[in-house]
């Protein structure tokens, strides 16, 4: 078999794993209303968190691909390999972008450089350790103008409480927890 045929099977695989996963949440799991029109119960709409907003982690990252982790583990970036070596930080900063509805995540993720990395067949992963009290995270990109676009989500482990973020590029992500 040729890599490019490799290539299209693990993406044909990836994509029936995410609407296996989104469809094992549309019917088994307990109904959530969209996003859009669901109300808030807590009055900030934010969680309270004791996260370590301080750390910077930076490694060169290269042909190999490599991994940018918080001292927790509560946060695992996972860069495909990449044509030459380039110093990557991972920063968080406390969230402050508008929740229309469901509660905002204290913490803001971010990846820099915002490099893109659309022509990898294999996307960064973002692991994150996500507070167990709520049901259903949900990942977003926040552009330069603090807006929200909802990234593609991996698997969610509910049994530790981490879910996955997909993306291409480097930048500011974040999650708000449905209702």
């Amino acid at each position: 078999m040729n890599q490019k045929g490799f290539i299209n099977i693990v993406l044909i695989i990836v994509v029936i794993a995410i609407v296996a996963i989104g469809g094992h949440f549309l019917f088994f799991k307990k109904s959530v209303t969209p996003i859009g029109t669901q109300q808030s119960t807590q009055q900030s709409n934010e969680t309270v968190s004791n996260f370590q907003y301080g750390e910077v982690i930076k490694e060169k990252i290269g042909v190999n691909g490599g991994i940018l982790q918080n001292a927790e583990k509560s946060v695992i970036v996972t860069i495909p390999p990449l044509e030459k070596e380039t110093e990557f930080t991972l920063s968080f900063k406390k969230s402050d972008f508008e929740v229309r509805s469901g509660v905002r995540s204290p913490v803001t993720i971010n990846i820099y450089p915002d490099i893109n990395l659309m022509d990898s067949p294999t996307p960064v992963t973002i692991k994150v350790k996500y507070d167990e009290q709520y049901n259903l995270p949900v990942g977003y990109l926040i552009d330069e103008k603090n807006k929200l676009h909802a990234v593609d989500s991996g698997e969610i482990d509910r049994e530790n409480h981490y879910f996955i973020m997909l993306t291409f590029h480097g930048g500011n992500y974040s999650w708000i927890y449905a209702d």
